[in-house]
C-alpha cells in the first residue's frame, strides 16, 4: 500500500508501521528466536518472515494472522524474498 514499513525484531515479533506517522499498526507474534528477515508479496496481503527458529512465516498483512510455517531449516533463516509474481518465496 506504500504507507506500510514492516520491520523483524530480536524480541521475535515482526512490526508494522505507518510510513507517514512512524506508529506501530501491528505486532505479529509467533517467532520463537530472533526474526532476522523480512519480505512483502508484490501484491501487499503477504507478509514473510524468517527467523533463527529455523522456520519461515506467511502471514496476512490485512489481519496480522499467521497464513502457515514453513519448516525445514537446519539453522537460522537470514534471508526471505517473493518472486515479482508472488508465487515463489525463498529463503
Amino acid at each position: 500500500d506504500g504507507e506500510t514499513i514492516v520491520s523483524g525484531s530480536w524480541d521475535k515479533t515482526v512490526r508494522l508501521w505507518n510510513r507517514s506517522t512512524g506508529a506501530l499498526v501491528k505486532t505479529l507474534e509467533g517467532h520463537t528466536g530472533f526474526v532476522t528477515a523480512v519480505a512483502v508479496s508484490p501484491d501487499g496481503e503477504t507478509i514473510v518472515s524468517g527467523s533463527w527458529d529455523e522456520t519461515v512465516r506467511l502471514w496476512n498483512r490485512s489481519t496480522g494472522a499467521l497464513v502457515k510455517t514453513l519448516e525445514g531449516h537446519t539453522n537460522g533463516v537470514t534471508a526471505v524474498a517473493v518472486s515479482p509474481d508472488g508465487e515463489t518465496i525463498v529463503s
